[in-house]
């Protein structure tokens, strides 16, 4: 969640110089994205125009080297995904000031900001289909860091800036998760590729069909329902962060169709949405701390999750598949 970095037309010419990609026309922001900094770039060849997306790296990535592996099998799977450019020399990666980026193409479609069912049980089937995908890749993935040692870390730096309140949620947030991470059952559940960052602003879709897959960044080798967990809580929730289980269970059943769930991941998917949840009230808690404290980073509101946590906490879901 660093600054932005500001790109001018200046260096947008020596960076498309570098690729064979036309003739720039014009750049602007993108409105979304935390952890990098985005430009919408249009560029001409012969009179044709095509779009892409700038991507400047403020901090490396999760994924690390298997980002554009990764993208690259997406892509050849027929998944909505925008493969990483090549620059004329062949290599994935140019820098600017110092930072790296990357071009890709720009996929159309939009971000739905009130889902609708039809838009659920669509992201539901593409997920399952991004798991079963990447389930035996040629490469090696990092784990996912979100562990229990960093939930503990990121509790103990970000307690002195919340209420008393507060304080007892994230407490009893905390302990539900601590001990679903160490459950002995839980070495069983089904690992993979997941993609960990589900949310509404890293989905395109033109009316009720999913065109796009975005910010492959969070992506990382762990639990495959991590990744439910965290669709669910973003798509499924209302603006006091109650669960709509209607849509929840269509989410999953969709998904369940062409990934089935095991009974162990139906089971332990109420406490996965509370992991969930904990991890993104955290990394907010954290940048909002980061914001007080003069640096330079573009925060998202932490109490959307405070609520979230608050409503898993209360009630008794399950599942219905």
């Amino acid at each position: 969640m660093n600054a932005v970095t500001r790109l001018d037309r200046a260096d947008l010419e020596a960076v498309l110089d570098r690729y064979d990609v036309g003739e720039p026309v014009d750049f602007w922001p993108a409105a979304h994205g935390i952890e990098n900094s985005n430009y919408f770039v249009r560029t001409a060849t012969q009179g044709t125009p095509r779009e892409w997306v700038l991507t400047i790296l403020e901090q490396a990535p999760n994924a690390g080297a298997v980002f554009a592996p990764l993208l690259d099998l997406c892509f050849a799977a027929g998944l909505p995904v925008a493969p990483v450019r090549r620059n004329a020399a062949g290599n994935l990666q140019e820098s600017l000031r110092g930072k790296p980026l990357l071009l890709t193409p720009r996929l159309h479609g939009t971000h739905p900001q009130v889902p609708s069912a039809a838009q659920v049980a669509a992201l539901g089937a593409t997920i399952a289909k991004l798991h079963l995908t990447t389930r035996n890749p040629s490469f090696a993935t990092p784990n996912h860091p979100r562990d229990e040692s960093w939930l503990s870390r990121m509790a103990k730096t970000v307690s002195g800036q919340l209420t008393a309140d507060d304080t007892k949620l994230l407490e009893c947030a905390l302990r539900r998760v601590t001990n679903l991470l160490r459950r002995d059952d839980l070495a069983g559940l089904p690992r993979g590729i997941i993609h960990g960052d589900l949310f509404r602003d890293n989905i395109l879709f033109d009316g009720d069909r999913l065109t796009g897959l975005l910010d492959f960044h969070h992506a990382s080798n762990g639990w495959l329902i991590y990744d439910l967990a965290v669709a669910v809580n973003d798509w499924c929730s209302d603006h006091e962060g109650c669960l709509n289980e209607g849509q929840a269970n269509a989410l999953l059943a969709a998904y369940h169709e062409h990934r089935p769930l095991t009974q162990a991941e139906i089971e332990r998917f109420p406490d996965f949405m509370t992991y969930a949840a904990l991890a993104f009230w955290l990394s907010r808690l954290s940048a909002a701390a980061k914001a007080q404290a003069g640096e330079a980073v573009r925060i998202k509101d932490p109490g959307e999750f405070q609520r979230i946590i608050a409503d898993r906490l209360s009630r008794e879901f399950r599942p219905k598949i």
